[in-house]
């Protein structure tokens, strides 16, 4: 009889701990799930303060980068009954005034005034680099497929007056022609050659038969340089061989620049650092 009492007392004991334990685990997890969605209210405090730095944070201004050396201006202008495209310097030390390039285009090419064609885009790059390295860059319509006649070389001296006339220059003269330009380019300067210190040709008509002695010492004291590449079939690379020999036999060296595999319209627009070089150079 004890023994029975005392089993039921040990087992009403054991089933009122587990009876305590089963309310116990469920209370548990509620006081989890109550601390995950109400944090200590200091955590609160410095999650506030963290948005309140965040947006009264004044945002960084970004650094303006003003590229150095001269700007330029571009211009479209009919000078004499001719569209001409101008890029002029701008803000430059009145001291140090610009120099005049006056460019000649190819029999193909005209000076227009719808700056999306693709011969204006290319003047365009020329007129921003050398804008930007103090030279008035321009060039003229020069009655379009001109071969150099007497009209196109009025076109370049018109060109050339109306940029003095307008802006402030350094007195001094660089000439380039390309292709057919050539031609306007060195009959302007055997008729005009004072002031013209160097003449750029790329891949140029020369007509090497109508250069006379006389012609040649109207030139003598300008320096001259062609750029010819040795598959151009518009223009022969020997045309330029010739040239410069027959223009040695006549007292007159001309440095050639010759450019292997390079074809004739390699050269309209691609060696204006050369250009640069070889007119900044004594």
């Amino acid at each position: 009889m004890d023994d029975t009492k005392k089993k039921i007392h040990i087992s009403d004991i054991v089933l009122f701990i587990v009876f305590l334990l089963l309310l116990a685990f469920p209370a548990y997890l509620a006081y989890q799930v109550l601390v995950a969605n109400n944090p200590p209210s200091n955590d609160v405090q410095q999650d506030d303060t963290s948005t309140q730095a965040q947006e009264t944070t004044p945002p960084v201004e970004e650094e303006v980068v003003v590229p150095a050396g001269p700007k330029y201006t571009e211009l479209v202008r009919e000078i004499s009954g001719q569209t001409a495209y101008v890029a002029v310097p701008t803000n430059l030390d009145e001291n140090n005034p610009p120099a005049i390039i006056l460019y000649s285009h190819g029999s193909n090419t005209r000076v227009i005034s719808d700056m999306y064609d693709p011969f204006m885009i290319d003047l365009q790059g020329y007129g921003k680099y050398f804008g930007e390295q103090n030279f008035v860059f321009a060039a003229s319509n020069e009655h379009d497929e001109n071969w150099g006649n007497a009209a196109s070389v009025a076109d370049m001296l018109n060109l050339q007056q109306w940029i003095e006339s307008h802006y402030a220059t350094n007195g001094k003269v660089y000439l380039i022609g390309f292709s057919m330009g050539g031609l306007p380019t060195m009959h302007f300067a055997t008729k005009y050659p004072d002031n013209i210190l160097k003449i750029a040709l790329l891949a140029p008509t020369t007509r090497t038969y109508e250069w006379t002695q006389t012609e040649v010492n109207k030139v003598m004291d300008i320096d001259i340089q062609i750029w010819h590449g040795t598959s151009d079939v518009n223009i022969g690379y020997s045309n330029s061989v010739n040239f410069v020999k027959y223009m040695k036999n006549l007292g007159k060296d001309i440095p050639l620049v010759t450019l292997e595999g390079k074809t004739h319209f390699d050269l309209d627009t691609e060696y204006m650092a050369q250009i640069l070089q070889f007119f900044q150079a004594s």
